[in-house]
């Protein structure tokens, strides 16, 4: 008798016809049993839908709702969380290519810890591998502070696993930010999070890709920009800084939340500049840069800057 927890893959999608056939193949031959896998579709216009269903004829345990209104992907999420019936949920994207190990290992390590995640691998569009993975750009490891989730997050949704019961303090997501991020950082308030050192998902880089982690896509320019990077920014920090109010207490995250919110007129805090200078061994330990661009991390983030050649160098 298999006596090994349900574990719910969850998926979202939208317009994904391109891919969404190579990643489905990948999710029904994980070597994890057992597993359910649940999908919201997002009112796609192209054959996603039909895909799926013809996966479902074969595998009952893929279940699909199709959403009545459009929801954007952070919603949507928040949606099929909700829809998984397994006390372990999995999320997934709809473009990527999973390792039949992936969701085995995950459960194996997953132990006391709130999440566990994995490492990456980064594939172009056409599928080849681009010589690059998530532990090049980031510090990946064990956590279990929230401190350093304030200014960036290494923990992806595809990567992840984590207890269901995350849920119940973490939804609604905040408005602005991810969903993985979020997670992240409400599972850090509770315990642990831990690291498995392998590469277990062939994570797709292209146009369409909700996160821009190579740092390609077009942005704004001059004070549109900080002003739309700083909005964005302080509303996050706002959204920790009330569940910390709320939850946790912790002594550092009010002041630095305050410390943000002074630029919104201004584009510039000194004193959170020289705060993030004077932690950063705490604040900056996701990236793995030297000393000198953390300096100039510091630096850019206190105006609200987003230099992005030399940000992306420094990842």
């Amino acid at each position: 008798m298999n006596n090994k927890p349900l574990i719910s893959i969850a998926l979202c999608t939208y317009n994904g016809e391109a891919y969404l056939k190579e990643q489905l193949e990948s999710l029904v031959s994980q070597t994890y049993q057992p597993i359910e896998i649940r999908i919201r579709d997002d009112q796609s216009t192209d054959g996603t839908v039909e895909i799926i269903r013809e996966f479902q004829s074969q595998y009952p345990y893929i279940g699909l709702e199709v959403n009545p209104i459009k929801l954007g992907l952070q919603r949507n999420f928040e949606q099929v969380f909700q829809d998984c019936t397994g006390n372990l949920i999995a999320p997934c994207d709809q473009d990527d290519i999973w390792h039949p190990e992936k969701v085995q290992l995950l459960a194996e390590a997953l132990k006391g810890h709130q999440i566990v995640y994995h490492d990456s691998i980064l594939i172009d569009a056409d599928g080849k591998d681009m010589g690059i993975k998530m532990s090049d750009k980031f510090r990946l490891k064990n956590w279990n502070r929230q401190e350093p989730f304030l200014l960036f997050n290494c923990i992806s949704g595809h990567s992840m696993l984590f207890q269901k019961s995350l849920l119940k303090a973490a939804i609604p997501f905040p408005d602005t930010g991810y969903y993985d991020h979020w997670i992240t950082y409400v599972a850090l308030a509770k315990g642990t999070i831990g690291f498995v050192p392998r590469a277990l998902v062939n994570y797709r880089q292209h146009a369409a890709n909700q996160t821009d982690l190579l740092g390609k896509k077009q942005v704004l320019s001059g004070i549109e920009r900080a002003k739309n990077r700083i909005k964005r920014e302080n509303s996050w920090l706002m959204s920790c800084e009330r569940y910390n109010q709320q939850h946790v207490g912790n002594p550092f995250i009010h002041p630095f939340a305050d410390w943000a919110l002074a630029r919104e007129n201004s584009f510039f805090s000194f004193t959170l500049g020289w705060q993030i200078f004077k932690h950063q061994e705490l604040l900056l330990a996701i990236l793995p840069g030297s000393f000198f661009k953390k300096v100039g991390f510091a630096f850019r983030y206190s105006f609200g800057l987003k230099l992005k050649a030399v940000y992306y160098s420094f990842l």
